[in-house]
């Protein structure tokens, strides 16, 4: 199967709302639902009836992970803070790309492909039409939710998740937890190893500019999210989610890095779009 159409639409960047719900599987009154409050940002062209809105790639990858997190079954309010603020996620997007892991970014477009030179042996498999889509437990960001209240990330198997929120009024509002995690925690995982390969220098400007706690208190602020500081290692709600974490009762788990993947060899017309529902 030849990838060369999808990878030059993909190359432009500007993704339609059909484009968006048929990758995601996103309900489209879920998706106005996101636009009219502002938890996602789109391009509008052509104002007016029959209007034609575009997003960017970054959009497109974070409705897929929005999406995921509402099938799981939170609320789309809640599912697009969590997507928004979880750590690093930035750093995700980047590097899990058709254009990243295919192409050779630092060469010049071939004329004849209107494409930079593809790679000759990619290191993942994620965009191969002969490989499924699959649970990668080494390279995979879950989302989990441990007793329905403390919100975390883990990077790596073998690693304590990164808490970075917890859900309140029967799971109905996601408040963020300020200071933000250092990037400590998210080196050496998988895909920090993988962008180190590639030679991805915008991934580490990514991590650099998640690290200014200022900047997310003020953007959260501009968008409405709750936060609050939770720096002290005798903070109460830390030494609690810390007990949960432990040992909880039960935990919900949400794979975001594969349902980015999906959503994205969707777009490239490697597996079948998904039906989206009124």
């Amino acid at each position: 199967m030849r990838l060369d159409d999808p990878l030059r639409r993909y190359r432009m960047n500007q993704f339609t709302d059909r484009d968006v719900m048929e990758c995601t599987g996103l309900a489209e009154r879920r998706w106005r639902e996101l636009i009219k409050d502002r938890l996602v940002r789109t391009v509008v062209h052509t104002p007016g009836r029959g209007r034609i809105r575009l997003c960017d790639a970054t959009t497109l990858k974070r409705t897929a992970a929005i999406a995921a997190l509402n099938q799981a079954g939170l609320s789309i309010g809640v599912s697009a803070q969590i997507a928004f603020y979880a750590p690093y996620h930035t750093a995700l997007y980047e590097l899990c790309d058709p254009c990243a892991v295919l192409l050779q970014p630092s060469r010049n477009v071939d004329v004849e492909s209107g494409l930079p030179p593809r790679v000759e042996k990619p290191l993942v498999d994620w965009f191969d039409p002969g490989s499924p889509a699959k649970p990668e437990p080494e390279t995979d960001w879950l989302v989990r939710i441990y007793e329905g209240h403390f919100v975390g990330i883990q990077y790596k198997p073998e690693d304590a998740p990164v808490i970075f929120g917890d859900l309140r009024d029967s799971g109905s509002r996601f408040v963020a937890w300020l200071p933000l995690h250092r990037k400590s925690q998210f080196e050496g995982c998988a895909i920090e190893k993988l962008a180190r390969k590639l030679g991805h220098d915008r991934l580490a400007k990514a991590v650099e500019a998640w690290e200014e706690p200022t900047k997310w208190a003020r953007e959260l602020n501009l968008l409405g999210y709750s936060y609050e500081e939770h720096a002290s290692e005798d903070d109460p709600l830390r030494a609690m989610a810390a007990a949960t974490v432990s040992s909880p009762l039960f935990t919900l788990s949400i794979n975001i890095s594969l349902a980015i993947r999906k959503a994205l060899r969707c777009y490239l017309r490697i597996e079948p779009t998904t039906r989206v529902s009124a």
